[in-house]
């Protein structure tokens, strides 16, 4: 058995979990505590050493925080040797691609997305707090941590892309995000902010529900007329401020000789590119409503459990719709998602508080947020935000289930809460200590695959259904990895300065 040694502590090599470009990551028992830990190895060269110093500053920077309560993966100590960096870290179990994976990258429940996307949101508003972009946001780098003590309880990883906004440097059209999750902003060339982490947070929630990815470009053109044929073109004040525009986008003169701007054809882009495009997509959606209509049953008459899960599929829908707005500063921000009727489940709770889905969604999301306290002990989640929406809005009793309540106030609510520009990072932040959650006595919540809603046919004739498209193994279609180049260069620019609007405001 191989051993790694720092001047503190001393690891036995269990197992490989994983070997990459970048070097491997080991499974490793703490001979100190008994403890296992994961530890990154990483090959000790001029490349590779500036993104772990990198990492190490985004690190330091998240030392004083509570891992556990802000969903951040826990980091004990680094040291190297002549030929290797090592990182050591808490022991995960698997993150979110393999999981998906492991299930033949079936749909995930509703209720099971609600979940992880409030831990990860907790995660980024962490990180806003300490002004840090993340800047590689995907499945890979969500982990859960214990599928079977904590179901659906996950961590964010990977803070190799990541950086301190106060110590950015100006940089030209930076090249950051994986492809499939890469915001309008980093693939336009125009300002941006914290809010790419949303942007792909959002593509995260249509893939569990997709089984497949919402944008899978095979290139930069791919990924904007993918995004171009769903959510339409980005407003012509943006494409007017973007610098890489004329990459992908025509001018064409209108009536009394105004231009607008116009997708280049897939055609006209490989003539002057020599790329051809391709169709990855699984489904073709003309708007981002049609989600609503992916992987579910047809029934006829829907029961109160139908209708449930169908009107929370309707939050999530409507959250997503703001996590993927073009614009970043119409974006939704995580503290304002994190109030979202989606997350804290008060309307549903309004409205279907009666059946068996409201209470298997409220007490999975209880146990995933809370720490080393009983769940029957604690407020329900949606009690932590007390918001005046909540009072004031007017809601369907339980036998007008047939009349779903209109979800437009939910954006009107939700935009009102945004602010556009990240809080100045907290200097002073106090250290916490943290141990492993303890389970929630005889409550065990369904981590089953499959969702248990049907369609209502009767409803929503106008949003049709998604074409399906593409018929491929879903194994082919994983071009996830961060650009090699911003991975060896993690001061990139066009960000909205601390304190500053940007110009668009």
């Amino acid at each position: 058995m191989s051993v790694i040694q720092s001047e503190a502590e001393v690891y036995d090599i269990i197992e490989v979990l994983g070997k990459g470009t970048f070097g491997e990551v080991t499974k490793c028992w703490k001979r100190n505590t008994g403890e296992m830990v994961a530890i990154k190895i990483l090959k000790n060269d001029a490349y590779r050493s500036r993104i772990i110093k990198n990492e190490l500053k985004l690190l330091k920077a998240l030392a004083g925080i509570n891992a556990d309560e802000s969903h951040i993966i826990k980091f004990y100590e680094s040291f190297d040797d002549e030929l290797k960096f090592y990182l050591v870290f808490e022991l995960l179990e698997q993150n979110l691609f393999e999981y998906q994976k492991e299930s033949n990258f079936a749909p995930l429940p509703v209720r099971h997305i609600r979940i992880i996307t409030a831990q990860v949101l907790k995660a980024l508003s962490k990180l806003k707090e300490l002004s840090i972009i993340h800047a590689d946001l995907k499945p890979e780098n969500i982990m859960i941590v214990d599928q079977t003590k904590f179901p659906f309880r996950v961590k964010v990883i990977d803070f190799g892309s990541a950086s301190i906004f106060s110590e950015v440097r100006y940089v030209k059209e930076p090249y950051i995000q994986s492809r499939f999750y890469r915001s309008p902003e980093i693939l336009l060339g125009l300002p941006f902010c914290e809010k790419v982490d949303m942007w792909s947070l959002g593509c995260v929630m249509a893939e569990l529900h997709l089984g497949w990815p919402l944008y899978p470009g095979n290139n930069e053109y791919d990924q904007i007329r993918y995004v171009c044929e769903t959510q339409g073109m980005p407003k012509a004040h943006l494409l007017n401020a973007a610098t890489k525009a004329p990459l992908f986008f025509k001018q064409v003169s209108r009536h009394h000789c105004t231009q607008h701007w116009q997708l280049k054809s897939a055609a006209d882009y490989q003539s002057e590119t020599g790329v051809q495009p391709l169709e990855r997509r699984k489904f073709v959606l003309k708007s981002l409503d049609q989600i609503e209509t992916v992987n579910i049953t047809k029934t006829v008459f829907p029961d109160d459990e139908v209708m449930a899960e169908f009107y929370d599929l309707k939050n999530m829908v409507e959250l997503m719709k703001r996590m993927l707005t073009l614009d970043s500063h119409e974006r939704i921000n995580p503290n304002s998602a994190l109030k979202h009727p989606f997350i804290t489940t008060q309307q549903l709770k309004i409205n279907y508080e009666h059946t068996k889905y409201y209470q298997q969604s409220a007490q999975g999301l209880q146990v995933a947020l809370k720490y080393n306290r009983r769940v029957d002990e604690e407020k329900p989640f949606y009690h932590m935000f007390d918001n005046p929406y909540f009072q004031s809005n007017v809601y369907f009793d339980s036998d007008q289930v047939q009349n779903i309540p209109n979800l437009a106030n939910v954006q009107r609510t939700i935009s009102k809460m945004d602010d556009l520009s990240i809080e100045e990072p907290r200097r002073d932040v106090g250290i916490n200590l943290w141990s492993e959650g303890a389970g929630i006595a005889g409550y065990q919540p369904s981590t089953s695959m499959e969702p248990s809603y049907h369609w209502p046919r009767h409803r929503h004739g106008h949003h049709k259904e998604p074409v399906l498209a593409y018929h491929g193994s879903r194994y082919g279609t994983k071009c996830r990895k961060a650009p090699r180049h911003s991975k060896s260069d993690p001061t990139f620019g066009n960000l909205i300065v601390l304190g500053q609007q940007s110009p668009e405001d």
